[in-house]
């Protein structure tokens, strides 16, 4: 089993951990990982404790909730977030009854473009987040931090998707970084996220919040997780797999990375629990062997680039979480590459992903950002935490439907 979604951090070491934690309950909640978590935080960073904070939360979207909660932001004040992004940035700002602004993006990063950013800010817009899509650092960043300081926005670089450490140093008065520890990130925990930021007075408002811890089941079922996703994808291609996934789901031991109130565009409260213990060890683990995973990733990234073929500017030297190229015959490539065991991503496959979520209710008008719902009919990710041998599965089966005209003439960097 291949696959660009389901746990593609996860490896033996990781599952280990997490099951000798099992019948460890006593370290759950309360230990000095989480202190050692955000040291290695400012380490990968290269930035200083005494000028940045990190505050930890359950989620990416639970840290993102609190952060614009604690902007001293009003109703209707705008958000400049980008299309082409998914339901756990637009909640938060939602249920804050704060108003998102769509802003297309240039389909080189997959990020904001600055043309339609001039055109869509107003007097009422108080925040500009900023998405590094795959781990791609957007390529139009300087015009945007220049506008940024411009007109005295605060600025969230969501770099959920990968913690590229480069160029993360800026003279914005108030910087702030949003990072996530999901199953399907780069660093996962199974769940979790942070805020890194330089204004103290904020970042003293979300570490001494006074969250509750989740529940012990839930955090049981996030240390199951790990054992239980490597037998999976271990007996997957002999049938085994697929019946524990079955029964893994019918029990209910996976939580959903989405859920049904989610999906219906209501921010769950689910989530808005503090960071427990237990799950800062299982990111420890990952961080301690970050640098090895990035090199991965660009060693496989690195091979797309030279195996696939009709790509005017391959993404080259950067560590994605997700390899993305664009092609008019995406599904029949996802379809056809399932039934090897192969299952290629498709982040995103709407604007606002998932593809269930009501664009309208959420307050995205159709047509106001083309380039980006262009990309999303065409968009698809391989994934890049594989070895060489399982990328040269993928390329294999990807070029037998070469004929069919597979890759667009769409320029990516």
């Amino acid at each position: 089993m291949i696959s660009s979604d389901f746990a593609p951090n996860e490896n033996w070491d990781d599952a280990w951990i997490s099951f000798k934690l099992l019948f460890q309950p006593w370290r759950w909640y309360y230990g000095k990982e989480i202190k050692k978590v955000k040291q290695k935080l400012f380490n990968l960073f290269k930035i200083s404790n005494l000028k940045f904070k990190i505050a930890l939360f359950l989620t990416g979207r639970a840290a993102l909730y609190h952060l614009l909660k604690n902007l001293n932001l009003k109703p209707g004040d705008e958000i400049l977030v980008q299309a082409f992004t998914c339901e756990a940035v637009v909640l938060p700002i939602i249920a804050l009854k704060l108003k998102p602004v769509y802003v297309d993006i240039e389909p080189q990063s997959f990020s904001m473009n600055p043309i339609d950013l001039q055109k869509k800010l107003t007097e009422k817009a108080k925040v500009l987040i900023l998405q590094h899509t795959f781990g791609i650092t957007p390529i139009h960043k300087e015009t945007i931090l220049s506008f940024i300081k411009k007109h005295n926005l605060v600025l969230i670089e969501d770099i959920a998707h990968n913690i590229n450490i480069k160029n993360q140093q800026s003279k914005i008065k108030k910087h702030f970084f949003l990072l996530s520890f999901g199953r399907s990130k780069a660093l996962s925990s199974v769940f979790g996220g942070a805020i890194v930021g330089n204004e103290k007075k904020v970042m003293k408002k979300l570490k001494d919040l006074n969250l509750n811890q989740p529940s012990y089941s839930f955090i049981f079922k996030c240390l199951l997780y790990k054992p239980i996703v490597m037998l999976i994808k271990l007996t997957y291609n002999i049938f085994i797999g697929k019946m524990i996934h079955k029964a893994a789901n019918f029990l209910g031991l996976f939580i959903p990375e989405i859920t049904y109130q989610e999906k219906k565009g209501i921010f769950d409260l689910t989530f808005n629990k503090a960071y427990p213990n237990a799950l800062a060890i299982l990111l420890l683990h990952q961080l301690k062997k970050f640098d090895l995973m990035q090199k991965n990733r660009i060693q496989i990234c690195d091979f797309y680039n030279k195996n696939i073929p009709n790509l005017p500017h391959p993404i080259s030297n950067i560590p994605l979480l997700r390899y993305p190229f664009l092609s008019k015959n995406r599904n029949i490539i996802i379809q056809k590459a399932a039934k090897y065991n192969i299952f290629l991503g498709k982040w995103y496959d709407q604007v606002v992903a998932p593809k269930s979520l009501d664009l309208q209710k959420i307050g995205y008008s159709q047509g106001s950002c083309p380039n980006a719902q262009k990309v999303c009919e065409q968009i698809i990710n391989l994934p890049t935490n594989v070895k060489i041998k399982e990328a040269k599965e993928i390329i294999k089966y990807l070029l037998l439907y070469s004929k069919h005209a597979l890759y667009s003439k769409h320029a990516l960097y």
